[in-house]
């Protein structure tokens, strides 16, 4: 009953791992696609773009002119008394003081403001555009970041399980050594240095097979992060680094223009910044009306009768002309205008550094190419040589501080042919990610 119950639980574990979920990727292109619509980065970059466009909105707001009810009541506790000749009411020679206003007045009507001529607003509202442009630009540099992120974790991560398929060849073969040698020690035909060497040389691939392990779990991790994969589920990578991997661009890398599209931005917001700073000497021109009547009342009383209320509209215009605000304005002025020279010199900075850059990219991933061509042949011909070296020490030929020297020739050409082969793909993706 034991024995069935334990194989139970081991097909129950064995189900609920198959379960498990999983994400498969066959090229790096679905990688790409899959995290530009799962990264909660770039969510975040698009809400706030969404957030800048109800910005660009609010500050349009004043191409409309703005319209208000209001309804006031007002008790008037002490009414002013004006001064009269005694003549107008039969008191010839006096002054008399009359009150001509009610306790009780209300008013209701419709307030109309338009700004025809505000260049404070204009210039708010192509700032708000120039917002949104840099939050588009920002977004379009991050993806294109991320993917370069993104395709260096990928072709580590193919390289590692490249290491990992070729290291557990090479332990086999290690371990095929060893017993080999130790064969040969119980006939008499070697020493124990060579086996302790040969169980060092074992040990050593060993070490060398779990860190390319736990190298390929941080790749696949650090995947995760920039796909927005749940921590549960699995990635599996089906490419692999075939005998043509090495295969080069067909030009010379593109300007990276998203990068330079945010200084250019930046640019532009400085340089409009500082017309809306000039803009504080210019006088700003409106138009104000209201539509509305009046109602007065001796007591404590609300008329809706439309013979009570008595008309009262009013149109007109309001020119407002900045004569002194303490230099505040000069300041604000002199102050947007360095702003807008250090925006302009930043801009041109980065162009030239860009284009340095890009060279140095360019060299570095032909150098990449090359050494990666180089290292490759290298690696093969070290295959070659190990094999050989195999069946002359088989046959007595070769000792094994021989067969150890070229074995480790060979595993310095596979470390070599992996690292610049990683190196290589990792410069291509960078160049592709820029289209």
């Amino acid at each position: 009953m034991s024995r069935r119950f334990f194989i139970l639980i081991v097909i129950i574990l064995s189900a609920s791992v198959s379960l498990k979920a999983q994400q498969t990727f066959h090229s790096l292109e679905q990688v790409w696609e899959y995290a530009l619509s799962h990264n909660a980065e770039n969510r975040i970059y698009q809400l706030e773009i969404e957030q800048a466009k109800q910005n660009k909105k609010e500050a349009a707001g004043f191409l409309f002119p703005t319209v208000t009810g209001a309804v006031n009541g007002q008790d008037n506790l002490d009414v002013a008394k004006t001064p009269v000749p005694g003549e107008l009411v039969g008191e010839p020679g006096e002054t008399v003081y009359l009150e001509f206003a009610k306790h009780y007045s209300y008013n209701a009507g419709i307030n109309i403001t338009y700004n025809i001529l505000d260049w404070q607003a204009i210039y708010q509202s192509k700032i708000a555009g120039v917002d949104l442009q840099l939050e588009q630009a920002g977004k379009a540099y991050f993806e294109q970041n991320l993917k370069e992120q993104l395709a260096q974790f990928y072709f580590a991560s193919l390289t590692a399980e490249r290491a990992l398929a070729i290291g557990t060849t090479d332990l086999a073969t290690a371990d095929t050594l060893l017993q080999h040698t130790e064969d040969r020690f119980r006939q008499g035909t070697a020493d124990m240095l060579e086996v302790n060497q040969a169980g060092i040389n074992k040990n050593t691939i060993f070490q060398s097979l779990e860190s390319s392990k736990q190298y390929l779990h941080q790749c696949l991790n650090n995947l995760k992060i920039l796909l927005g994969v749940d921590p549960g589920e699995e990635i599996d990578l089906t490419e692999s680094l075939s005998s043509t991997a090495i295969t080069g661009v067909s030009a010379y890398p593109l300007p990276d223009v998203r990068y330079l599209e945010t200084f250019r931005l930046q640019q532009q917001l400085a340089e409009v910044g500082a017309k809306k700073a000039k803009a504080l000497f210019i006088p700003q021109v409106g138009f104000k009306g209201y539509l509305g009547k009046y109602h007065y009342q001796d007591d404590f009383s609300f008329s809706l009768d439309a013979g009570d209320w008595k008309p009262n509209s009013y149109i007109g215009m309001s020119v407002t002309i900045p004569i002194f605000t303490g230099f505040s304005n000069k300041s604000r002025y002199s102050s947007a205008k360095f702003g807008k020279q250090a925006a302009e010199t930043a801009y041109q900075n980065q162009i030239r550094k860009s284009a340095i850059n890009d060279s140095i990219l360019y060299r570095d991933y032909l150098s990449a190419m090359n050494r990666s061509v180089s290292a490759k042949e290298t690696y093969r011909l070290s295959a070659d040589n190990l094999k050989l070296a195999w069946k002359k020490y088989e046959q007595g030929l070769l000792n094994l501080d021989g067969y150890l020297n070229v074995f480790d020739d060979y595993l310095s050409a596979e470390n070599k042919y992996l690292s610049n082969l990683s190196e290589f793909l990792t410069k291509k993706a960078t160049i592709e990610s820029r289209n």
